[in-house]
């Protein structure tokens, strides 16, 4: 025996019991237990956390734009957060005016933080999203 050996600590293992197995006897069963209804009432946190996680509706809504009297109604469906397809087709034959729409329409986007994308390859139409509807790219 060491000067060390009389300071280490011995492993002690405890001693467990393996747990008792019950066998079940043919024929002899406990009773099932009984199903009682027990009525839920809300509480008022419950029913507001419904409130508020109610999804709100929106929509999309087709506008098209003849004149700059239309983008009040354009600016007033983003500011709903409502989803706008603007069709500036009727606006081809006068480019000043369309270049002048398409300018007032980036501003208003970028103004309440939204996207615009183009949609149509052929045709001048735009998506325009509100600031908490996001495009993939």
């Amino acid at each position: 025996m060491g000067l060390f050996d009389s300071l280490k600590k011995k492993d002690i293992k405890p001693t467990v019991k393996p747990p008792s197995i019950k066998k079940e006897v043919k024929g002899e069963r406990a009773p099932a237990p009984t199903r009682t209804e027990v009525e839920v009432i809300p509480v008022e946190e419950d029913v507001l956390a419904k409130e508020l996680v109610k999804p709100q509706l929106r929509y999309l809504h087709k506008i098209t734009v003849t004149s700059y009297s239309d983008l009040e109604k354009v600016s007033r469906e983003l500011q709903n957060g409502n989803i706008v397809l603007v069709d500036l087709t009727p606006l081809e034959k006068r480019p000043d005016v369309l270049e002048k729409v398409v300018q007032q329409l980036k501003g208003m986007v970028s103004a309440l933080d939204g996207q615009a994308a183009k949609v149509c390859k052929h045709e001048i139409k735009l998506i325009l999203l509100p600031n908490d509807i996001r495009i993939a790219k």
